[in-house]
């Protein structure tokens, strides 16, 4: 089930709020949540859903468990193995879990072609279907693992709050990930209802409808051809539909994060902001803090800083950050493309932060032009699923003097998008429950647009990772 469906905008969202606001009961309330969110996620993955709860136990019962060790008669030393076996439990169930759903197929296709012979070195047997969301509740859960370990968060002695936490509906699929100290706590006050947040809540989820179907969607549809046949066209039409390819991802997933964020809202939660005008950004570090925050922050507290962070030499800190960015690219997907993409991202940070100072120098306007192109460079490999179709694009992309075939559509909803990404203040920092009515009723018109259009709407790009 897509947010962007009419099943769930006009019967699975119109009965489970309904059915908010009728039950008040805490107890209730998570009742219907968590059962809702596993009725969502059925919709989305079937009985892929037993995973979730299998992956939910787990790192239930591991919380407790750490904490139960602290209370051990045994010396510090002995205390910390015990803490820290109970954790690698935790780690590689989780890890292996993702591991293999996501790069099974990768690994026996990458061994059967440097093996190079007939038959194949390994007879893969089975076929390995990827559960939607597993990126994301699986870092989620295993974030609450690991906080735990640290002491730095308490843990769940309630198994219906925590299953709440771990398949909360809105951002199940493709986050924001959220923190347990952020979310867990908030599921405990749900008896109240805040009305203007549920107001705020729906504006925002309109918003995020609005950047999916009206400008996302038609980028998709008029960009993806010339994507899809690279070797078919000349150096214009590719350079085109790669900008547009770039501004449709970012409406895509950021419309994503906007829906996630308003249906909490509703739901008189409140969640991680995932974006913040990326494209704005001065410097590759700058576009980190802005992109994909939740997961490039998780990356940072929970990989980045346990190798070693900046805290053991410059040699040592540029590997960690490389590492890093390596492991957040392969997050994305078992292929080369993706290890590529990480791996170009780790060296523009390596390069920036060795010339740091003079690049601070250079006028604002440039430094934010120049991460464009950079910006629209690196998302060629993320695009670009094989080797072929990246090498093709890379030919035409120099082939200049070719026929263009490019839409003149897509030409205009670039500029549309471009146009939004530009404007100063991005879908966070708008205060959606002080809209005039000016405003509300563009919003509004703009929702209606969409909804008739939902029949050309596509999945969310970020529903594969």
């Amino acid at each position: 089930m897509k947010f962007n469906s009419l099943s769930f905008l006009f019967l699975f969202l119109p009965i489970v709020m309904i059915a908010w606001r009728i039950v008040r009961p805490r107890r209730a309330r998570l009742v219907l949540m968590t059962a809702a969110s596993y009725l969502f996620y059925w919709f989305a993955a079937g009985p892929y859903a037993a995973l979730m709860l299998l992956s939910t136990t787990v790192d239930f019962t591991v919380g407790i468990l750490l904490e139960h060790a602290d209370t051990l008669p045994l010396d510090e030393a002995a205390r910390t193995r015990r803490r820290k076996l109970i954790l690698v439990l935790s780690l590689v169930f989780n890890l292996g879990l993702l591991s293999f759903f996501k790069y099974f197929t990768f690994f026996v296709d990458s061994v059967n072609t440097i093996w190079g012979s007939s038959p194949p070195l390994i007879r893969q047997t089975m076929n390995v279907v990827l559960p939607a969301g597993i990126s994301f509740y699986t870092f989620q859960s295993m974030g609450y693992s690991i906080d735990v370990y640290r002491r730095d968060l308490r843990a769940s002695r309630n198994f219906l709050e925590f299953a709440a936490f771990v398949s909360l509906f809105p951002q199940l699929i493709a986050g924001p990930i959220v923190r347990p100290a952020v979310l867990l706590p908030q599921l405990v006050g749900q008896e109240k209802v805040d009305n203007s947040k549920l107001t705020e809540g729906l504006f925002l989820f309109a918003c995020g409808l609005c950047k999916k179907v009206l400008v996302a969607d038609r980028l998709s549809y008029f960009a993806d051809p010339i994507l899809n046949a690279p070797r078919a066209h000349g150096a214009a039409d590719l350079w085109l539909a790669m900008v547009g390819f770039t501004l449709q991802i970012y409406f895509d997933f950021s419309g994503y994060s906007d829906m996630a964020r308003g249906l909490a809202k509703m739901l008189g939660l409140e969640l991680t902001e995932n974006f913040d005008s990326p494209y704005h950004a001065d410097s590759p570090s700058d576009f980190w803090k802005r992109w994909h925050i939740s997961l490039s922050s998780w990356l940072r507290d929970y990989l980045y800083i346990p190798l070693g962070g900046n805290r053991k030499g410059k040699a040592r800190t540029g590997a960690n950050l490389f590492v890093t960015m390596l492991l957040g690219g392969l997050w994305h997907g078992a292929g080369v493309n993706f290890l590529l993409w990480g791996a170009l991202h780790g060296t523009l940070l390596l390069v920036y932060h060795r010339v740091e100072k003079p690049w601070a120098t250079l006028p604002l306007a440039a430094r934010r032009a120049l991460m464009l192109v950079i910006i629209v460079i690196t998302w060629i490999p993320f695009r670009m699923h094989t080797a072929a179709d990246l090498g093709a694009f890379a030919k035409g992309a120099f082939r200049f003097g070719a026929e263009i075939q490019a839409p003149w559509q897509l030409v205009a909803f670039s500029l549309l998008g471009a146009g939004l990404a530009a404007l100063p203040v991005c879908s966070n920092r708008i205060r959606w429950g002080q809209l005039g009515w000016g405003k509300v009723l563009a919003l509004a018109a703009a929702s209606v647009l969409a909804i008739l259009h939902l029949n050309l709407s596509s999945k969310f790009l970020y529903f594969q990772f």
